[in-house]
């Protein structure tokens, strides 16, 4: 795997280590919420480089949200809370792909399926809300460079990766400010 070179993936990976230990303090989610970060770095990375988003990243972060799940209470309530936050924004990104050729890749949709699972519903909205709102002005920003047209390729992963993390650190301190309850 590429991205385990790439220095952008030293960056954001200790970054995210230093993060999660920042916020979280010292707990055993602590150390969920860092590997998350870990694998989000290595998504990115991975798809900065090769334009590719490696499947076992994928499968380690729901590794880890059934993880997260099991050291929860465990409820039908709680899995239906995570199952709707893995489903909220990968079923759209799949229905896109299907529709429009280079939509979505395949790896962001995984990707965000297994996020989703970890963050749950409520935090998963707030990451893809973050991630379009930077990846759009992103393109934006290309289509008033010259040479850059519509149909220029934006790698999403980091823009998801990055919406990811931010709402997995912050989200409950977002969502307890604005008073929403989902």
């Amino acid at each position: 795997m590429g991205a385990v070179f790439n220095p952008v993936f030293y960056i954001f990976g200790f970054v995210g280590i230093a993060s999660a230990f920042i916020v979280c303090g010292l707990s055993g989610f602590t150390v969920l919420m860092a590997l998350f970060l870990v694998f989000l770095a290595a998504c990115a990375a991975a798809d900065i480089e090769k334009g590719i988003v490696p499947d076992l990243m994928a499968v380690l972060i729901a590794v880890l949200a059934i993880i997260q799940i099991l050291i929860n209470e465990l409820t039908v309530q709680n899995i239906f809370y995570y199952i709707c936050g893995a489903l909220v924004l990968s079923v759209p990104m799949l229905v896109v792909a299907l529709i429009i050729k280079n939509g979505f890749g395949g790896g962001d949709i995984k990707m965000m399926a297994a996020a989703g699972l970890f963050l749950g519903l409520d935090k998963t909205l707030i990451a893809g809300f973050i991630a379009f709102l930077i990846a759009g002005l992103y393109g934006a920003v290309l289509l008033i460079q010259k040479g850059k047209g519509p149909k220029a390729k934006i790698r999403l992963a980091p823009y998801l990766a990055l919406g990811c993390a931010f709402s997995g650190l912050f989200g409950d301190v977002l969502l307890l400010i604005s008073g929403i309850k989902i």
